[in-house]
């Protein structure tokens, strides 16, 4: 298994997206998928970039501070 981080861009924002999936192909369609779960409809993703993968065997994460990867 593999933890990953994605980020999107949707109208002028960045939303961070952390998937656990056991490949890159499942965790792409895992992104559309909780997208449309948080928003109810799935919002139109203007770029959307994997930045970070770990495999993960029993715990891992990502710290997300959303002042900082706004400077990006």
């Amino acid at each position: 298994m593999f933890l990953y981080r994605f980020e999107a861009t949707i109208e002028s924002r960045i939303v961070p997206i952390v998937i656990l999936a056991n490949d890159d192909e499942k965790a792409f369609k895992l992104v559309d998928t909780e997208l449309e779960k948080f928003y109810v409809k799935k919002p139109n993703v203007k770029e959307l970039l994997m930045y970070e993968k770990k495999k993960v065997s029993q715990s891992g994460g990502f710290v997300l501070d959303l002042e900082v990867l706004s400077k990006r």
